[in-house]
């Protein structure tokens, strides 16, 4: 049993590198994997909240709160906006 628990931290911790070396990677300026990912990522954002408005469940729910529950979703939307935004302009920069 604690060679299995060594395991799953041994993929944690190898894990948790690989994704701060993307960070690190994605936050230089003249970065290659950052002028590649970066259109890619951004598509995907406005993908899952356009997914999120359209779903029936929400963080805020309407049936509880009324109108204040739509907060959520425009919070998605705007979102989902800004991140198509940054893909266009990440594509024209290429």
């Amino acid at each position: 049993m604690t060679g299995i628990f060594g395991l799953i931290q041994t993929m944690f911790l190898c894990g948790t590198a690989v994704v701060v070396a993307f960070v690190v990677l994605l936050s230089l300026p003249q970065s290659k994997l950052r002028a590649f990912l970066l259109p890619i990522i951004g598509w995907c954002i406005a993908i899952l909240c356009a997914i999120y408005c359209i779903s029936p469940i929400d963080i805020v729910p309407e049936a509880l709160l009324g109108p204040f529950g739509l907060v959520d979703d425009v919070g998605a939307v705007v979102a989902g906006i800004a991140a198509v935004r940054s893909a266009m302009k990440a594509s024209k920069e290429e």
